[in-house]
């Protein structure tokens, strides 16, 4: 069974996290990068798992723009540098077309969470706080103070805080900031507070002190304590977390307690799962380390973007390196097979990670001509090439409306992939000009590319070429890998390429036969 049904029949079966409220959360700190999407569209599949088998399912996302701003990315840390220590939701947007800095990282964001296909309704913190649906979370954290410390030494090991300490910080009344402030009293209708200058440090506070009701948007509770408290105010039942916070005694079990003992609700469904790196690194918004979110529908059509994860387990990692690799084209060869699978109603995980990659309707299970991405990406650097045509010359046949929509998008993401991603030896445009690496051929490849003149002038067909190139690798006694590169140096200056015998016809009969002469000499 796929992994999202498991998960959807363990969750109904058990009996709880009723009513089902599938959510997720992101801090807008920075440009999202591509392994934030991998939390949205893991809740994205397991929302439609549940609504597969019937279930009465919700699905939200919180943007938690009161987060205050301890770092940002590298173009808008000079400029905003005064900013340190404000909520993002304060902070102005470089783009007068937003509110706030938070609106600004959130719109980008949500628009390629929704043109992936997450269904979820969207919801600021900010605005929760601001009217007043945090205002019973926030008493109850008060007058838990001591109790949130226990919590937090028995699930982290952590020393127990300050004595005096309280979950909470305000926005400071006189310099704005939120990151900098310390809540040392609560008489149950007010906190007393203070702006320290030192208490952080990236930000440093005005030294205000000063008494204000914590109600209505006047302070937020600290992460661990909000992360709970979200789950209360919103009634989310089921949300999931990366391993950087559900590693045993982290931010997700602490956060889990406090939802049992502190705040008398269920816990969710728990659901840690793995990360999504580039080159091996795990990537970070505020940092700058990674693709950013909004550049996986530039690289991937949006069906195939969200194959991406619903192809891989959730506890499972994703190394995605697309820079100078074939991770796209193999992608591309996955989400084929997967298609395959789904029209013969083949292996079941397969089949259902197509379906669900699928952004709104699924496809009719009918069979296709499915044109391979990465042979539109060979025949794309080939000048004589018409790939309507090439394709129907391969399929035997005239392309169906739909079989053209699909080659028309993957020569639109192939064109990409040349110019942005493909490896050096995967670009195989024929050089104007003979490559200098000719110099370096052997006797023998020279023989053999003198010889293979002939076989051009006499033959058209690919697939005879081919077989006639081998056998003349037999007769004049070359190794293949040999008379092969022997090919790819005289054309394009590599010594790999696509299939030969293809590629050489693809080209002028008559530049193909002089360039074989030039280097032959």
């Amino acid at each position: 069974m796929y992994w999202a049904d498991e998960i959807a029949k363990k969750i109904i079966s058990s009996g709880k996290y009723m009513p089902f409220w599938v959510d997720d959360m992101k801090t807008p700190s920075g440009f999202a990068h591509i392994g934030s999407l991998r939390g949205p569209l893991i809740h994205s599949v397991i929302y439609r798992a549940l609504k597969d088998v019937g279930a009465n399912v919700k699905f939200t996302f919180v943007f938690n723009d009161f987060d205050t701003a301890d770092d940002l990315p590298s173009e808008f840390k000079e400029k905003l540098s005064n900013y340190f220590g404000y909520p993002l939701n304060r902070i102005p947007s470089p783009d007068k077309n937003f509110k706030s800095l938070a609106d600004y990282f959130s719109n980008d964001l949500r628009k390629v969470m929704e043109e992936l296909g997450v269904e979820a309704q969207y919801l600021s913190s900010w605005k929760m706080y601001k009217d007043g649906k945090f205002d019973e979370v926030i008493k109850i954290a008060l007058d838990n103070g001591e109790k949130i410390q226990d919590i937090y030494k028995k699930i982290s090991g952590s020393n127990k805080k300050v004595l005096g300490w309280l979950p909470f910080q305000v926005v400071c009344e006189k310099c704005g900031k939120l990151g900098t402030t310390r809540v040392f009293d609560w008489d149950g209708k007010e906190v007393s507070y203070k702006c320290e200058p030192n208490l952080v440090k990236w930000a440093k506070g005005c030294g205000h002190e000063g008494k204000i009701s914590p109600f209505g948007g006047r302070g937020k509770l600290p992460w661990k304590v909000d992360w709970s408290a979200h789950w209360k105010v919103i009634g989310i039942t089921i949300e999931g977390a990366g391993k950087d916070h559900a590693s045993k005694g982290g931010s997700y079990d602490i956060a889990m307690e406090l939802c049992d003992k502190v705040f008398n609700f269920p816990k969710p469904f728990k659901l840690p799962y793995e990360f999504i790196l580039i080159g091996g690194k795990k990537m970070s918004s505020s940092k700058g380390v990674g693709l950013k979110a909004h550049d996986i529908t530039k690289i991937l059509p949006p069906k195939l973007a969200r194959f991406l994860f619903t192809r891989t387990k959730y506890k499972e990692q994703v190394n995605f390196d697309p820079l100078g690799s074939m991770a796209i084209p193999n992608l591309f060869d996955e989400y084929d097979k997967s298609w395959k699978e789904y029209i013969n109603s083949g292996n079941e995980n397969l089949s259902r990670s197509f379906e669900l990659a699928q952004i709104k309707t699924v496809p009719e299970k009918k069979d296709l001509f499915i044109p391979r991405f990465r042979d539109i990406a060979n025949y794309l650097q080939q000048p004589n090439v018409k790939l309507i045509d090439k394709f129907e010359e391969i399929k035997g046949s005239k392309l169906t409306k739909e079989e053209s929509e699909v080659l028309k998008e993957r020569e639109k993401y192939a064109r990409v992939w040349l110019k942005e991603y493909a490896p050096d030896d995967f670009q195989v445009a024929m050089l104007e000009n003979l490559p200098k690496e000719v110099k370096d051929l052997s006797i023998k490849q020279k023989e053999f590319l003198g010889k293979l003149v002939g076989l051009i002038e006499k033959t058209d067909s690919a697939e005879e070429l081919q077989s006639k190139l081998f056998e003349l690798t037999k007769e004049i006694n070359i190794p293949s890998l040999e008379a092969f590169s022997s090919i790819y140096l005289s054309f394009i200056g590599k010594e790999r390429g696509p299939r030969a015998a293809w590629f050489l016809l693809s080209l002028s009969k008559d530049k193909v036969i002089k360039r074989l002469q030039e280097a032959s000499k």
